[in-house]
């Protein structure tokens, strides 16, 4: 018995698939952003717009989760569009609230 090497395979050329960690990091910051901290959002929708030029910028670098920056990225503006009109509308209440009070102080 002659102990012969293994057969080489020749090099791909194509790179493995790899996640892309930016995406992951959007998908789970616009999941999180949405449903518990909604000034998250703001981060989700800009790392997944980050991960989304990355992985578009070089097509052969193998990404393989190029919809968890998508979905992210989505839905962080969801989640910033909701802080927003979270925002107004505490803005809203207390500018109710001083105008009646100080129309009630006047009278």
């Amino acid at each position: 018995m002659t102990n012969q090497p293994a057969p080489q395979t020749p090099p791909s050329p194509w790179a493995a698939p790899r996640n892309h960690a930016n995406a992951t990091a959007a998908l789970v910051l616009g999941i999180v952003g949405l449903t518990m901290i909604p000034g998250l959002g703001i981060v989700a929708w800009i790392l997944g717009a980050k991960a989304l030029q990355e992985i578009d910028a070089d097509p052969q670098a193998g990404w393989t989760n190029r919809e968890h920056a998508t979905i992210g990225r989505i839905l962080g503006i969801v989640g910033t569009i909701l802080f927003a009109a979270i925002i107004l509308v505490i803005i809203c209440y207390f500018a109710v609230i001083i105008v009646f009070t100080g129309s009630m102080a006047s009278v």
